[in-house]
């Protein structure tokens, strides 16, 4: 089909020890999402240092699905949002060794938010990067960007 992505996906658990017993399966374990832009994946590999690495997504005008793999066999990274113009790291997740996950870039990565009197709105800056930070050395990243 045409414009669109398949997208499968399953958790299973089976946990069986002395703090207790947890069986789960996730349903449903599909569904197709609508893929409008012809660009990507990007970025494509690099390395994460311990300091912290920005992903370059200029290559997409709205991001979209996004699938994210740690390449390294030993050591965790931290990946969330970075605002230069206060150097402070917003950490969301973690992938540990060998892990890769999908999740859905937001349409407004890149824009910062001001408050303005009441309310809220974009400051016209487009400061906020996606930053994976690596722990303890640094890690080869695979980021699969695609346009929304």
């Amino acid at each position: 089909m045409s414009g669109e992505a398949k997208i499968q996906i399953s958790l299973n658990i089976d946990k069986i020890d002395a703090t207790g017993n947890l069986s789960y399966r996730s349903y449903p374990l599909t569904f197709n999402a609508d893929v409008d832009g012809a660009l990507g994946p990007t970025p494509g590999a690099f390395i994460a240092s311990i300091y912290g690495t920005d992903v370059d997504l200029s290559q997409l005008t709205v991001p979209g699905l996004c699938r994210l793999s740690n390449q390294d066999p030993t050591n965790y990274i931290s990946y969330g949002i970075c605002d230069p113009e206060t150097d402070k790291f917003y950490p969301l997740g973690e992938l540990l060794p060998g892990e890769f996950f999908l999740l859905r870039l937001s349409r407004e990565l890149g824009q910062e938010y001001a408050g303005s009197g009441t309310g809220t709105g974009t400051s016209g800056a487009n400061t906020n990067k996606l930053r994976f930070v690596s722990h303890t050395a640094p890690c080869a990243v695979l980021v699969e960007a695609f346009e929304a």
